[in-house]
């Protein structure tokens, strides 16, 4: 008898397993009660022992069905709280502003118009999946050991040359591999700052690196962004009382402004930080999205003073997971030690992944082509929310976000809960305030954002 074909079998085993799932939360299969054996089973559905096999591991798998060695397969005794599960439906992905995304049935979203992240369709998934087989055919892939605290040293090699396009020159022993950006704001927190401490960041400014921040005991102190970065005299006016230790900004694409630091304003950012000592961790996770190569301070420091930290996660695949450091050699060894004590070691694996994406030829292809679809949805976005009222702050033509501001004598809260009743995800400003003020701010994602409902939901709100 010839072995079953895998795609056919993988497919009648899930048919098989959604047909006894549904019997189970019906109650028709009650707690306890046997199964039929696999040859049973096999037998009823018509499909070969083989699949039956399949579907009890998937049930075991799911909790839904026990193995008891030698007397069979029976039904678990919880499967009850299956029944009382509402039905399932898509789960709205983690971003940073989980607090107010949590209140909303993911199932009544329409546009999620303040997301953080770009659409599926719009990512390299073609070169993950061919990534995915090269390494899956390397006999090294899968050792048996972690990864070393410094990451997969064929990655940080290739690392310093794609540095070297961004105008940063480093070796492989000054940077650091991390789970995403996200790790390496948590690793640059940690070795950077002690309780009590005041550290300065963009106003407005990422979420999660405020909760990070103030979950650490360290108080943010937020610097204004203006179109060409921070405003410089704000800085060397809010350091002089502030006496910060360390200086967190995003300087290419920002989020949530999508302004850029000019290179003027990067020269001025660099004199404050030698004149009033502090150090500066340069968060530059879009800096891949920008169509032109941008300043950034790493470059313009020398690593003197500067942390550098990116990740591919905006324009390869944010579930990869894999960010990096690049930093001075003396915090190298101390953020070595951090990320040993918290995480042992960031996952080879993907590092690998991401290794064979970057050296296959067709990544830069895949850039430009996604630059050029942010620039359309850019000038749309913009030119459809200026016609239904809002009020761009800053004026760009690349990366994902607008900040726009709606003039309404509603508050931000009231707006959002009328967004609701229409399936309309926001992202208010107040949750980007190191103060938490509102100024009637939203962020927009450009790539989500370009939707009817959308804009006529603005033009009645400002009518």
């Amino acid at each position: 008898m010839s072995n079953p074909d895998p795609s056919e079998a993988g497919s009648r085993a899930a048919s098989v397993a959604a047909g006894l799932r549904r019997k189970i939360a019906a109650g028709s299969l009650s707690p306890g009660a046997r199964m039929p054996s696999v040859r049973a089973l096999a037998k009823a559905s018509d499909v070969s022992p083989f699949t039956a096999a399949r579907v009890y591991d998937v049930l075991v798998a799911e909790g839904l069905v026990e193995a008891r060695r030698g007397s069979g397969y029976f039904v678990a005794q919880n499967t009850e709280l299956l029944r009382a599960r509402p039905p399932a439906g898509p789960e709205l992905p983690a971003d940073s502003i989980w607090v107010v995304r949590r209140e909303y049935d993911p199932r009544m979203v329409r546009v999620d118009a303040g997301c953080g992240w770009l659409p599926p369709d719009w990512l390299f998934a073609d070169g993950v999946r061919s990534a995915l087989t090269r390494v899956a055919q390397r006999p090294t892939a899968h050792a048996g050991r972690y990864g070393s605290p410094h990451g997969l040293r064929s990655l940080r090699r290739h690392l310093v040359s794609y540095m070297a396009q961004r105008a940063i020159t480093c070796s492989e022993d000054q940077v650091v591999l991390v789970q995403g950006a996200s790790q390496g704001l948590e690793l640059c927190i940690r070795v950077l700052t002690r309780p009590g401490d005041s550290v300065l960041v963009d106003d407005p400014c990422y979420p999660y690196l405020l909760e990070m921040l103030r979950a650490h005991g360290v108080k943010p102190v937020g610097v204004p962004r203006t179109s060409t970065g921070p405003d410089v005299d704000a800085l060397n006016e809010i350091v002089l009382t502030a006496r910060p230790r360390v200086f967190f900004t995003n300087t290419t694409l920002q989020n949530p402004t999508g302004t850029t630091t000019s290179p003027s304003v990067a020269h001025a950012v660099l004199s404050a930080a030698d004149r009033y000592d502090f150090t500066i961790v340069e968060d530059d996770i879009s800096s891949e999205l920008a169509p032109v190569r941008t300043a950034n301070l790493a470059s313009l420091d020398g690593l003197r003073r500067v942390l550098y930290v990116s990740s591919f996660s905006k324009a390869i695949a944010p579930n990869l997971r894999v960010g990096y450091i690049v930093a001075p050699d003396e915090a190298v060894q101390t953020l070595l030690r951090v990320k040993t004590i918290t995480s042992l070691s960031s996952s080879e694996l993907s590092e690998q992944l991401v290794l064979s994406i970057l050296t296959a030829g067709r990544h830069r292809t895949h850039l430009e082509r996604l630059r050029q679809r942010l620039a359309g949805a850019q000038e749309k976005v913009s030119r459809r929310l200026t016609q239904a009222g809002a009020q761009l702050t800053h004026r760009t033509d690349s990366g994902m976000f607008l900040w726009a501001r709606l003039p309404s004598p509603l508050d931000s809260r009231t707006i959002m809960q009328h967004a609701k009743a229409k399936g309309i995800l926001l992202a208010p400003g107040e949750l980007f305030r190191p103060d938490g003020r509102s100024t009637g701010h939203f962020r927009f994602n450009v790539a989500y954002a370009d939707n009817e409902l959308l804009f006529a939901f603005i033009e009645k709100l400002l009518a």
